[in-house]
């Protein structure tokens, strides 16, 4: 539908559109509050060789595949007799309760038993959310009240569970800081209470419907939706959602100083409005990209995003305008355009008298931001992604302090069953302990028999996230590419992850900078134009990724130091590049109004500026205010996103679209404006 058609609904049928939208969203708020309901776990799954045996581990040793662990600790040195009938009463209980089952006890392996400590493995029976939620439940009840022995639960099911809870926690605490703080920076960027509502009411009905839709995709489309949904959609929908509406809202009062309501909003439509449907097609095309890593956290989260970002659109191109029309006589106009923009023309004249040193000036800063990335280090999120102090994560840590060689990690090698694969078996063995890196290789029977695989145990140097050890199964695969050989194990798996991620990362980026170039250049006739543009976001989501790196691998600023999630990378870059290219495109739509009526290149980029500098840097501060309270976060990889977003859009706010982006237009002169085969 074209702005025009937009425009006569919002003005001819506003209140029915009014309605549609309050009865929709009220429709869509019970579904919303039940999507927790509906996420499975973070996602970062792959489907190679790691699956592969990790279901054969199952079948053929009883290896559960995602195991509870119940550690027992006997802290105030009780008598071994009285600590091993706790752990026997204990596991009675277990035994008993239902979606479980006993996968392995200390009173029968004696090398899950050592001095004060022990520890038992789960198997939860596949389910849903929900009943994994109550086994896990059960289970903690059946291990209280130990008379002074300790119980403790960890495992992935288990620390994925408190990742879910702390994230539902995060997201309501940062929402308490961040929409107060967005709510004033709207009235003084507007310019009154009325005016700021309409952005936060139009973000707030995205966050809902965008929820409600989620749920029912979910519950009803056989979608397994990753955890960090649950933050994205509200970081995202209501930061797009209120920039969108302040440019709106921002550019209909600037043009009922001079006009009514009516052709007021038929130019809000046609300029502002057309600048939200190419920032929202550059926010689709730069998610879309990530779709290319195939693994469930990227293609759900992306999923969730363009629903968010297909909901924004329609409410600011309907319901945003229809409410501007219906509120026309109590809006009060904006201030004069030339009194609004007096600073920011007074800044964009300092810029442009030294383009050059300007340049420099920001090149510069950027780059030192930038520095640290060299040292970036990424791992896949475990226990470690939670506070010290959760209970699943110092039970983890526990059980690989006391029953794991330190710096080690364990891989599983399979061999097919089929005649002379016992003496392969064997030769491969002492072929591993040949290695330097093998600590230990032993051979496991499977429970399966002759239909099962002849398989090794080895124990590796380094840990399992290391260098070292993925090194290492790498190079074992590649080795064993011609023979009936599988590997598992959690390198692998980390390994398998790495490998997806930046092995496909050049395809991502590809599809984005290309796709970004066409609509860019066919919304502006220009080529020069986008290519800054899409350079400028790159520079400042790699600025984003130094300071990250600076922050968190260091431990600054009270921060524990912890490697990067990998997921996060590529979860700024979709999410950034897209965000932050609005306010390159609203600020390069008043310069490309602007040389379109003056045909004056320096003319028009001090007019873009004055006339934009304001919403831009606001727009840039109610995204940080929405973003930053997630560094407050709990889990690591929500406070990692939320810094990073904020710091990317800071960095891009201020440096590169104030400084950088008007410098090199003065630069590039005429040239700013070439497009090839164009008609003079």
């Amino acid at each position: 539908m074209t702005p025009r058609r937009f425009t006569n609904l919002a003005i001819r049928r506003r209140f029915g559109m009014i309605g549609f939208w309050f009865a929709l969203t009220a429709c869509f708020a019970p579904l919303a509050v039940r999507l927790p309901g509906a996420l499975g776990d973070h996602g970062v799954e792959t489907n190679g060789q790691y699956a592969e045996v990790r279901e054969l581990l199952a079948k053929e040793l009883r290896m559960p595949e995602e195991p509870v662990l119940v550690l027992f600790h006997n802290p105030d040195g009780l008598p071994a007799s009285s600590f091993r009938q706790y752990i026997s009463d204990a596991m009675n209980r277990l035994s008993r309760i239902g979606g479980t089952a006993v996968a392995a006890s200390p009173l029968v392996r004696p090398d899950m038993l050592h001095g004060e400590y022990a520890y038992a493995a789960l198997a939860v029976l596949p389910g849903s959310q929900d009943d994994k939620r109550l086994a896990l439940e059960r289970i903690r009840g059946a291990i209280e009240d130990g008379g002074g022995i300790q119980a403790s639960l960890t495992g992935k099911p288990v620390v994925q569970q408190d990742v879910n809870r702390l994230s539902r926690a995060d997201l309501q605490a940062a929402e308490t800081i961040g929409l107060p703080v967005a709510f004033a920076l709207l009235a003084v960027a507007l310019g009154g209470l009325l005016p700021a509502v309409i952005p936060i009411a139009a973000g707030g009905m995205t966050v809902i419907l965008s929820m409600g839709a989620l749920y029912l995709i979910g519950t009803y489309g056989g979608v397994s939706l990753s955890v960090f949904v649950y933050n994205v959609v509200p970081m995202v929908g209501m930061a797009v959602c209120i920039d969108f509406a302040l440019l709106m809202v921002g550019r209909f009062r600037e043009e009922r100083r001079s006009r009514g309501a009516d052709e007021a909003l038929r130019i809000t439509m046609t300029t502002s409005g057309r600048a939200v449907s190419v920032s929202a097609a550059c926010v689709a095309l730069a998610l879309i990209g990530t779709l290319y890593i195939r693994m469930p956290i990227f293609n759900t989260v992306t999923l969730a995003t363009l629903v968010v970002l297909a909901v924004s659109m329609l409410i600011n191109l309907s319901f945003v305008p229809a409410l501007l029309y219906a509120l026309r006589g109590r809006l009060a106009p904006g201030p004069r355009a030339e009194r609004a923009g007096k600073p920011w023309r007074a800044f964009a004249d300092t810029v442009l008298r030294r383009p050059v040193a300007s340049a420099a000036l920001a090149a510069g800063v950027l780059l030192v931001c930038m520095a640290p990335i060299r040292g970036l280090e990424v791992g896949v999120p475990g226990p470690q992604s939670l506070p010290p102090n959760q209970e699943s994560r110092a039970a983890a840590e526990s059980v690989a302090l006391h029953f794991q060689p330190p710096s080690t990690s364990r891989v599983w090698i399979a061999v097919m069953e089929a005649p002379g694969s016992r003496q392969a078996a064997e030769s491969l063995r002492l072929d591993l302990l040949q290695d330097p890196s093998v600590l230990r290789a032993e051979t496991v029977e499977s429970l399966a028999g002759e239909k099962g695989h002849r398989w090794i145990s080895v124990w590796l140097r380094g840990e399992e996230s290391s260098r070292e050890a993925i090194d290492w199964v790498s190079e074992r695969e590649r080795q064993y590419a011609g023979l009936e050989v599988q590997i598992g194990g959690e390198p692998k798996y980390h390994q398998e992850v790495r490998d997806e991620v930046f092995g496909r990362m050049k395809h991502v980026l590809l599809f984005v900078v290309v796709s970004n170039l066409l609509v860019l250049a066919a919304a502006f006739r220009s080529v020069i134009i986008p290519v800054k543009a899409i350079a400028m976001n790159l520079a400042s989501i790699a600025a984003s990724f130094g300071l990250l790196t600076w922050l968190f691998q260091e431990g600054r600023f009270g921060l524990e130091a912890t490697e990067i999630a990998i997921m996060i990378p590529v979860f700024i870059f979709g999410l950034t590049f897209g965000i932050s290219m609005d306010y390159g495109i609203f600020l390069l739509s008043r310069i490309y109004e602007s040389y379109g009526e003056t045909r004056d290149n320096e003319l028009a980029i001090r007019e873009g500026m004055a006339s934009s500098g304001k919403i831009i840097t606001s727009a840039a501060a109610i995204m940080i205010a929405v973003t930053a309270p997630f560094a407050l976060a709990g889990v690591s990889g929500v406070k990692q996103l939320g810094i990073g977003i904020a710091a990317a859009l800071f960095l891009d706010a201020t440096i590169v679209r104030m400084v950088l982006v008007p410098a090199l237009m003065k630069c590039f002169g005429k040239w700013n404006w070439w497009l090839p085969f164009a008609r003079s």
